[in-house]
């Protein structure tokens, strides 16, 4: 089995055309790193390894009933709408002493399964680095029980049930912070260079999120500095730092802390020493 890679799940052509996408940001970042989709389709895009689906659900237990046919050892799996806009080769050094590792679920939890403490969050499934060995087979069979019985109770999403079986798991469980998976449709904060967007790379019909906005143009707006900053999406996205070099936050941190009319004083009195 090969050592690393970014494995895919997609059934259908919708899913198919954006993951082809969603690799081809991998590939520009990452170039070294070998890319498999496990998929029902034919991709255009030069996959290194491609795995059929036969028998697709098209729904999210695709990707429950495919994760362990990754044919990396320690896999980087990305849902179709993740867009990489820089190395993160770092999410397999952490398993070395991980099992897996996935971010909070930015909408906190779809649902509370029963037996779970508020403490322990939901994951988002959309990026799970993970070791691809016999304890994660195991999980997977967990997973795929705990889902079932909970789709029989009315929800139909794959996450409530993935943290129910990772909270009755042994699986050493890496948190990632959110810069390894920033959800676009919410308002956000990151810090430092964010290497993984989350949000629809393509207009496709889907039960789950819509698209909401450019990824492309919203990684280059939010990464434009790596300073403490939070983002929104009214309009486009928004974004707003504590880069002080930028004017404009340099005034609006002098508000903040000292008051429109202190911030005013200071102003003029720094206008005032220029010239004496």
């Amino acid at each position: 089995m090969i050592r690393t890679g970014v494995f895919y799940i997609a059934t259908g052509d919708q899913f198919i055309a954006e993951a082809e996408r969603s690799a081809q940001s991998v590939r520009d970042a990452m170039p070294d790193v070998p890319i498999a989709i496990a998929t029902d389709g034919e991709p255009e895009f030069a996959f290194d390894h491609v795995i059929e689906i036969d028998d697709p659900d098209y729904s999210f237990t695709d990707q429950i009933a495919n994760l362990h046919r990754s044919p990396f050892d320690r896999t980087l799996h990305l849902d179709t709408d993740i867009y990489m806009d820089a190395n993160a080769e770092e999410l397999f050094d952490v398993l070395d002493r991980f099992d897996i590792a996935v971010a909070h679920n930015h909408n906190r939890s779809v649902y509370d399964p029963p037996g779970v403490p508020d403490s322990f969050p939901e994951y988002n499934t959309g990026v799970v680095a993970y070791r691809n060995d016999d304890a994660l087979r195991e999980f997977t069979q967990s997973w795929d029980e705990v889902y079932k019985n909970l789709y029989d109770g009315g929800n139909p999403q794959n996450q409530p049930s993935f943290r129910k079986a990772l909270y009755e798991s042994d699986l050493r469980i890496a948190t990632l912070p959110p810069e390894y998976n920033l959800m676009l449709r919410y308002p956000g904060h990151a810090v430092g260079e964010v290497k993984l967007f989350h949000g629809r790379l393509l207009d496709i019909d889907t039960p789950g999120a819509g698209k909401y906005t450019d990824v492309e143009e919203a990684a280059e707006t939010i990464n434009a500095t790596t300073d403490h900053r939070v983002f929104t999406q009214l309009g486009g996205i928004s974004v707003y730092s504590n880069d002080e070099s930028n004017p404009i936050n340099k005034i609006r941190m002098g508000i903040w802390r000292h008051g429109f009319v202190g911030a005013f004083r200071r102003g003029i009195s720094k206008i005032r020493n220029r010239f004496d």
